[in-house]
């Protein structure tokens, strides 16, 4: 029999694989899609399933899979798994629990004792920090590879992912061959910490994920006359710094009124010319980010977006481009899966809640494919992508049981 594996074995090796990190301690983790760090991680981690007795083999871009084989390998298996890179200076939780927790599922059966294959999947460059873009890995997989876009895409380095992946020991022309087969999974379950604050302040130990909310982005570029802030008076400026503010604040209040379908909408990036203090702004452009999973929600923040500019140029007398970059379709995910997670916590006597996620993941990709769910655990105060990132070891242990008990309820079936 392979050695047993604890849920106080979890909290062990994610410690383990937060070594693998160019930045510790206050710091965080750095562990950037196909650098040396996120390699030796994932030959290390290879190596631990191994000793846990699974099956395991990396595909030709380093995709982990580990199988513990069912009775009936015949029939498409019951898949698990999340990633493990990470964003500069990041936590030791996202994406790296959910692999851990899989882990941790498949190690309470023996092999032959369910009857379909249990699979863990730990999923490469899910983090859009290094190329700009996010969940390489499980696109990969499912079919959704855009050489066309990812070509113009380059790190820090000036390198694109594909010569990323030859750099780290991959064959970029070898990429087709890692699509997986419509049939190879039954049902899928990503675990996640949450990213957000709902379970800690409504008081649940686990969230059941119904949908995942998709972006629809665009770039806004304000174009008015940079003239000299004290020789200027108000009513002769062309100010692109104040007409972008009022676009902003438009989106704001448009995605206010739309916060009932879970509908969010976020300008985090401006780029300001000549940004000097005694200038008056003549350039802006700024980056307008909208996320919900109803897709008529979406677009009320988008057509008010829209309805801004036009007016809001008018106005200021200056000119306003809007240039859409991304509108992506949210996913929506397995009811039957849901309802089975969340029995699966109240029989355990755990509370839960459904609720969507406003980041993306691997699931995503998973759910154009084959059955899909999430389930949340808890980030302390909500904190994610950050150094002070944690979950308690009890909300661990909670769930990772939850996940064993519902991937056997799929694999029995």
């Amino acid at each position: 029999m392979p050695p047993g594996f604890t849920t106080e074995d979890i909290t062990v090796l994610l410690e383990e694989l937060r070594q693998f990190s160019t930045t510790h301690g206050q710091d965080g983790v750095t562990r950037l899609a196909f650098s040396r760090e996120d390699e030796a991680a994932h030959r290390y981690l290879a190596d631990k399933l191994a000793t846990q007795g699974f099956s395991v083999y990396r595909d030709a871009m380093g995709t982990i899979f580990a199988r513990l084989p069912g009775y009936d390998s015949s029939l498409p298996a019951i898949g698990t798994g999340s990633h493990i890179d990470s964003v500069p200076s990041g936590g030791g939780y996202d994406g790296t629990l959910g692999v851990i927790t899989g882990l941790y599922a498949l190690a309470q059966f023996e092999p032959g004792e369910l009857k379909r294959d249990l699979e863990l999947v730990v999923f490469r460059a899910e983090e859009s920090s290094r190329f700009g873009f996010s969940c390489i890995g499980s696109k990969v997989l499912t079919g959704h590879i855009d050489r066309s876009s990812w070509i113009k895409n380059t790190d820090d380095q000036g390198l694109t992912v594909f010569q990323a992946l030859s750099a780290a020991g991959y064959a970029e022309n070898k990429l087709a061959s890692c699509e997986l087969a419509p049939a190879r999974y039954d049902a899928f379950i990503e675990l996640h910490i949450e990213q957000g604050r709902r379970l800690e302040n409504e008081g649940k130990t686990l969230g059941i994920v119904e949908g995942i909310a998709a972006p629809t982005r665009f770039r806004v570029t304000v174009t008015g006359l940079a003239d000299h802030s004290g020789a200027t008076p108000m009513y002769q400026r062309h100010d692109a710094l104040v007409a972008s503010a009022m676009i902003i604040e438009d989106v704001h209040h448009a995605a206010c009124k739309e916060m009932v379908y879970g509908t969010v909408g976020t300008v985090g990036k401006l780029d300001v010319s000549p940004n000097a203090m005694n200038v008056i702004p003549g350039l802006v452009k700024f980056y307008v980010d909208i996320r919900g999973i109803d897709k008529n929600s979406i677009q009320r923040v988008a057509d008010r977006l829209a309805d801004s500019v036009s007016k809001v140029a008018k106005e200021n007398d200056v000119q306003i481009a809007l240039e859409s970059l991304a509108a992506e379709t949210p996913t929506l995910l397995d009811t039957s899966i849901c309802r089975l997670l969340e029995e699966s916590a109240a029989h355990e006597g755990i509370t839960s809640m459904r609720m969507a996620s406003g980041a993306g993941h691997d699931a995503m990709y998973m759910a154009s494919r084959y059955p899909t769910a999430m389930l949340f655990v808890p980030s302390r105060e909500g904190i994610s992508h950050h150094p002070a990132e944690y979950t308690a070891p009890q909300d661990i242990a909670v769930a990772a049981n939850v996940l064993k008990n519902t991937l056997a309820r799929l694999a029995r079936a």
